[in-house]
């Protein structure tokens, strides 16, 4: 038996909407750790090798291939059930890019084949209010939420991405949060220790905005990009860490969406509200925003999950959206000086000083079963 063969396999189930095997450890996707799962949707496997030409579209398989040959950044995606990713050994080296660039736009079709939105949003629970906050990458969304949840003791559910159903119900996607020396700031006391921190410098500037809008660049290239973002990955690894590791925060399943806030930085400073079609045009291009890495634009039209294709998936989000929005107070807020907790603060009156803590509960089943409303968070030291 070949050492692949004996690779231990590493289970994920987000509630009910999406199971993974997997023969790679994901660490965005440790919360929804578990130790078996039935009837995966979405299978990964390790290969010692990727070879072939890239194919034409159809045939229930999409290839990815890079210059440099079988030992790149290559995978294939076979579209079944479940679907299965077939990984080169690089891009097994490197579970952030795994995650983001291929497994996390899977889980954008499954999400949808469910009848929901894997939507670019965080999410918190301040007084049992729930909140969403999104904003274009690298805004200041997540300096906001550890703020947010430093002065008040709220409920989190995720920074970068949040489930949403169509009845305006906000389910958890904890994935560790990539910060920066400034998000830290967010921080009153670093919780950090001497040698993280110092690290985290270099790798803020590689991680940063102006470090992906490289790498964007670059991908508009014909150079091996995955094979690229990968090596760097592995060598310097982004800064994540789960959110207990930052600030004190419970943990919430879900939450009934109250408010929506569009955060931006630019002047003049601008708190208004905001229709419910142009907030759903702005939320689909915060989304998309998300998704400008490479393969995604080739990738996507080639795929079919869950008897839906990318158009269909887009109008299905678009739906979401439009339904959920019908209950939610939907307001733009605009600064220069990231003053966008306070103002989210005095919008749903939470005193100074208050402890926020208690997402509410929402009768609603996540694969068939209730899931407690918020519980205290245990992390591992290491994300």
């Amino acid at each position: 038996m070949n050492a692949l063969a004996r690779t231990a396999w590493h289970n994920y189930d987000v509630d009910g909407l999406a199971r993974i095997r997997s023969q790679v450890r994901l660490p965005e996707l440790q919360l929804f750790g578990t130790a078996e799962v039935d009837a995966p949707d979405l299978v990964i496997e390790r290969r010692a090798a990727v070879r072939g030409p890239a194919l034409p579209p159809g045939g229930g398989r999409y290839t990815y291939r890079e210059r440099g040959g079988a030992l790149t950044a290559n995978f294939d995606i076979e579209l079944g059930s479940p679907v299965r990713v077939l990984s080169a050994p690089l891009l097994s080296a490197s579970p952030h890019v795994l995650y983001t660039n291929v497994v996390e736009p899977l889980l954008r079709f499954l999400v949808a084949s469910r009848g929901q939105m894997l939507l670019h949003a965080g999410c918190i629970s301040l007084f049992g209010h729930g909140i969403l906050l999104s904003a274009k990458t690298d805004t200041g969304k997540t300096a906001t939420i550890l703020r947010l949840l430093r002065e008040c003791r709220g409920t989190f559910l995720s920074d970068d991405m949040t489930i949403i159903s169509s009845e305006g119900v906000a389910s958890r996607f904890p994935k560790p949060l990539t910060i920066s020396a400034h998000t830290l700031r967010a921080v009153a006391a670093s919780p950090l220790p001497a040698r993280r921190r110092a690290a985290l410098s270099v790798q803020s500037r590689l991680h940063s905005r102006s470090g992906r809008s490289v790498g964007k660049w670059l991908g508009g290239r014909p150079l091996p990009i995955m094979a690229m973002n990968s090596l760097v990955q592995a060598m310097i690894p982004p800064p994540k860490y789960m959110v207990g590791q930052l600030v004190p925060a419970e943990m919430g399943a879900q939450t009934q969406i109250e408010r929506l806030f569009l955060i931006e930085r630019g002047a003049p400073a601008l708190s208004a509200p905001v229709g419910r079609e142009e907030a759903v045009e702005q939320l689909l291009a915060n989304t998309a925003d998300a998704y400008e890495f490479p393969p995604f634009k080739t990738m996507a039209p080639q795929l079919e999950i869950g008897g839906l294709d990318f158009a269909q998936v887009q109008e299905t989000e678009r739906r979401v959206l439009g339904e959920a929005l019908r209950s939610i107070e939907v307001v733009r807020l605009r600064v220069a000086d990231f003053s966008w907790p306070k103002l989210v603060r005095s919008a749903v009156d939470v005193p100074e000083g208050a402890d926020g803590a208690g997402a509410r509960r929402v009768e609603a089943p996540l694969g068939g079963r209730l899931v407690a409303s918020a519980e205290r968070l245990s992390v591992p030291e290491e994300v």
